[in-house]
């Protein structure tokens, strides 16, 4: 078998194009979906997030990804804290576009909704349509560009339903108006 120089080898593979990316192949991957809440002074915003993950054991650790324009990834910045609602297929519509459809910058989204309690932190968390609540205090974060990755360390936890968490799939499969 021949064997390529390294420059050689560079120029081949350098030539070939770029594989095309499916960004409907992203939904293949499995996705919960969550109300992260923050606080910084007397704001409390809330916004639906697909991207909350157990990352670490003793002590947990829980990373969340954050768009950069969201008004949270500020929030959380400031205080260094967050909290991670998760829900259930039982979540009505309404909610996800409560939280997730308009920008805390324009509406407070707490004002009229009556389903939250506050944890120990100081942050609200949900109270319906939810399994579990998780208070973090960020320990590292990593600007990816387009996101921000926190990485938190578990401060509370609670059980607080039992229905099963709603994953992306089901969200477009059962909740989302068909168009």
């Amino acid at each position: 078998m021949a064997r390529l120089c390294r420059a050689c080898w560079s120029a081949t593979f350098a030539e070939q194009e770029k594989p095309a990316e499916d960004p409907m192949a992203l939904r293949s991957l499995t996705y919960g979906l969550f109300v992260i809440t923050a606080r910084e002074s007397d704001k409390d915003n809330g916004h639906i997030a697909n991207t909350a993950f157990q990352v670490g054991a003793n002590p947990t650790r829980i990373a969340i990804s954050v768009q950069t324009g969201n008004l949270n990834k500020e929030l959380i910045e400031k205080s260094g804290k967050f909290n991670v609602s998760v829900l259930t297929e039982s979540v009505p519509f309404e909610s996800i576009r409560h939280f997730g459809m308009q920008s805390g910058r324009d509406v407070d989204k707490f004002a009229d909704f009556g389903a939250v309690e506050r944890s120990h932190n100081g942050l609200y968390y949900l109270t319906e349509n939810v399994n579990a609540m998780f208070s973090c205090e960020v320990k590292e974060k990593f600007d990816l560009g387009s996101h921000m990755l926190f990485i938190g360390e578990v401060t509370e936890s609670k059980v607080l339903g039992e229905g099963a968490p709603c994953t992306y799939a089901y969200y477009h499969k059962a909740i989302r108006p068909k168009v």
